[in-house]
């Protein structure tokens, strides 16, 4: 009894991590599924973006004013500067033959900036580099200091991606450290220049619950479809990657992938990664539907490093899909030829059981005839009139046995060919319709097979409590007191008492119980080795068994 004490913990605890972990599919399930209804707005987050777009252009036409037409270029650049690189690089120009901005050097510089930055953001490195050398930063003023040098953090950093673990990224990244330094000696604290310069520095040092506290403290600031709400997400989810923590990176860099979304963001890398982690976790379909997204984004944005990232996974993910789209279309054919060859099987069972009911039929009619016979002779033979009236008795509820047990396989046939011609007949009608797809559907059903062997069951187990209408009592009277099997509402057996109802018909033979019983041998010997040790007498079980 300890024992048994000592394993409801375990079977409590076993039944909650099963029931913790169906919650967490769902949960996760439910994650991807609001992302995929995210990507499919992506259309009227796009359209919203151009409508902004335009309404700007239209007030800078309808404008005289130099210094108007500056701040509204000013404004429509930042719209582009993650949405679409070469138009912002346009307008950028554009602003920079203003005749105000030629006449100030402070937001002639600024523009200069933030062309290099855009440039390094869209792949064109050389470009970036060349912009950023050509300023000089003796005239720059310290709000301007601290954009020079995190364009040149951004400018090492692509650099760095785009080099992929070779001594030329390392280069690129002890560079940009040199420069995320001289950042943070300019940017206003809580600000995002030194918010992400910070955290990505103590991420670098593994001083991750530093950056962790940080990030979370100030991600609030910022709502989602907000650029920089996009990029604290992501630095969150790259901590959580790096601690392992598998559920927190999922979380962060699917928040990152939805701010883009809804920003209209086209530069980023957060849905690359996320189709990343669901090839890695074998979900193809959704893997290739991000990185494609992905691919789109970069194409629309011309970014020429991001573009090129995704290019590198687009192919490893296509194959991987098609082979699985292969594997399921092989599996289908074989499906389809098991369920082909056991409707076969099946008709010929019933063709079997239609002559054993005949020949069940003659050897009653036989049985009947010497039943006569017997009954004649008792009459001349009066000395043994006693022993003969009991005999006859015997023989009668014999008889009565067979006759019911005769007629419930008949109407168990006649109902199994019944169920099989209406199956035949649908599967005609929709042949003959040319309706592939539904015929298709009902031969993958199991609905026939479930159904017919639910009744075969059901008149085994009538036969079974006609012929021993106590079995189920006497049964258990065999097995010690709290180990009697109780039976389910509205059932007659189970599938222990079902061996154990052949093994009293006379079926001791595991294969064909196995057989009958539609399951494996093992299945069998593990049941009659169960029930014994459960037994009162288990060496004298099964001869106990017969006497019911």
């Amino acid at each position: 009894m300890k024992s048994y004490l000592l394993l409801i913990p375990v079977i409590l605890l076993t039944l909650f991590s099963c029931n913790s972990n169906n919650n967490e599919k769902q949960g996760i399930e439910s994650f991807y599924a609001e992302i995929d209804e995210e990507i499919k707005k992506v259309p009227e987050y796009d359209a919203e973006k151009e409508k902004r777009i335009n309404n700007i252009k239209q007030r800078i036409e309808d404008t005289g004013s130099w210094s108007v037409k500056k701040e509204l270029t000013d404004w429509l650049i930042s719209e582009y500067e993650a949405y679409e690189s070469d138009s912002a690089l346009k307008y950028i120009n554009i602003n920079l033959a203003n005749p105000e901005v030629k006449a100030d050097k402070l937001k002639e510089h600024a523009l200069l900036i933030k062309e290099a930055d855009l440039a390094a953001h869209a792949g064109l490195f050389g470009e970036s580099e060349t912009l950023l050398k050509n300023i000089d930063k003796t005239l720059l003023d310290s709000v301007l200091l601290e954009s020079y040098y995190s364009a040149y953090c951004d400018l090492y950093q692509y650099q760095s991606e785009y080099a992929i673990d070779s001594e030329y990224a390392r280069k690129h990244e002890r560079l940009r450290e040199i420069y995320i330094d001289s950042v943070r000696q300019y940017a206003p604290k809580n600000s995002i220049n030194y918010l992400i310069n910070y955290a990505a520095a103590q991420n670098r040092k593994g001083n991750f619950s530093e950056a962790e506290t940080l990030l979370l403290k100030n991600i609030d600031k910022y709502s989602s479809g907000d650029r920089n709400y996009s990029i604290l997400a992501s630095i969150l989810a790259d901590i959580y990657k790096q601690k392992g923590e598998n559920n927190n990176y999922i979380k962060y860099i699917g928040e990152s992938v939805k701010s883009d979304l809804r920003g209209a963001i086209k530069e980023n890398m957060a849905m690359r990664a996320l189709a990343t982690e669901r090839y890695e976790a074998g979900d193809l379909e959704r893997a290739e539907r991000y990185l494609r997204q992905s691919f789109s984004d970069a194409n629309f944005y011309s970014a020429r490093m991001r573009n090129a990232q995704s290019s590198r996974m687009l192919p490893i993910i296509g194959e991987a899909y098609a082979n699985k789209q292969k594997s399921h279309t092989h599996q289908l054919r074989l499906l389809i030829i098991f369920i082909s060859i056991l409707a076969f099987c099946f008709i010929i069972i019933s063709v079997f059981a239609l002559i054993q009911i005949r020949k069940v039929r003659s050897i009653n009619k036989k049985t009947n005839q010497m039943l006569d016979e017997v009954s004649g002779l008792s009459k001349k033979l009066s000395q043994v009139n006693n022993e003969l009236s009991e005999t006859n008795i015997a023989l009668q509820s014999s008889n009565a046995i067979k006759e019911q047990y005769a007629l419930l396989f008949m109407d168990y046939c006649s109902m199994a060919i019944s169920s099989l011609q209406k199956y035949q007949q649908s599967l005609k009608v929709s042949a003959t319709q040319g309706s592939l797809s539904q015929l298709l559907k009902k031969i993958e059903s199991g609905n026939v097979e479930s159904k017919t062997l639910a009744e075969f069951y059901a008149k085994f187990d009538e036969a079974i409590l006609n012929i021993y209408p106590n079995f189920v009592e006497k049964f258990n009277i065999l097995l010690k007191p709290g180990e009697q099997i109780s039976l389910k509402p509205n059932e007659s057996l189970n599938t222990e008492l079902r061996v154990f109802a052949l093994i009293r018909l006379g079926v001791r033979d595991a294969e064909r119980i196995a057989k009958f019983l539609r399951c494996s041998v093992t299945t069998v010997y593990t049941y009659r080795s169960k029930i014994k040790k459960r037994a009162i007498d288990p060496e004298n079980f099964e001869k106990e068994l017969e006497k019911i």
